[in-house]
């Protein structure tokens, strides 16, 4: 086994295990599956994904730094992630649902498709719980130190894509069990999952008082 894959699969696990726990974004991943179709949770999962591999080859690279920034910035960037999830709570009470399930990416859907993995890759780098696991693995790998652009580099493929499998499997099995679901209630879900998405927000804003 050469050294990037003894570095890859391990990423592949973390990665998984990272994106399991419920939170935020699986209910958007969720929700968009629910209201507009199976793209829009694929692409909210791709999103949440690349924030994961991103912090985990800044992990690797710059650990130290990172974690000293993370500490520095906790607050901030709590404020930021709590105030954009109201936000997204408002916006998924107040939007309609369009259900779309299993639809594909015409020319007037694409920039949506884009907004939603933006989106979601804006609310996994402002939370702080983000990067934390990560820190702590690559932190407890600085003993061998072996070829540490090697690992950066399998480490943010390996969390990309066990981040992604997660994601994916939550958007499609969403999709193939709930898509038999009525206007009515998709709206009502629509509105259950914004009222939790602000509920989320203001915990993390409330925190740091």
């Amino acid at each position: 086994m050469t050294s990037f894959t003894s570095h890859l699969l391990p990423a592949v696990a973390l990665g998984l295990c990272v994106a399991i726990p419920f939170g935020p974004i699986g209910l958007m991943c969720v929700q968009r599956t629910l209201a507009f179709g199976i793209w829009f949770g694929v692409a909210s999962g791709l999103g949440a994904a690349t924030a994961h591999g991103m912090f985990s080859c800044l992990a690797v690279v710059s650990g130290t730094v990172l974690t000293q920034m993370t500490l520095a910035l906790h607050t901030p960037l709590r404020i930021a992630g709590g105030i954009v999830l109201i936000l997204m709570g408002i916006r998924t009470i107040l939007g309609s649902t369009d259900a779309a399930h299993g639809g594909t990416c015409g020319d007037a859907t694409c920039r949506d498709l884009l907004s939603a993995y933006t989106s979601t890759l804006l609310i996994a780098a402002a939370n702080p719980m983000t990067i934390l696991p990560y820190l702590g693995v690559t932190s407890a790998l600085e003993t061998g130190k072996p070829l540490i652009m090697d690992r950066a580099l399998a480490m943010s493929i390996g969390v990309t894509l066990g981040s992604a499998s997660w994601y994916l499997f939550l958007a499609f099995s969403t999709n193939t069990a709930l898509r038999s679901l009525q206007k009515a209630a998709l709206d009502r879900f629509n509105r259950l999952t914004g009222i939790l998405l602000m509920a989320l927000g203001a915990s993390l804003c409330a925190r740091i008082v």
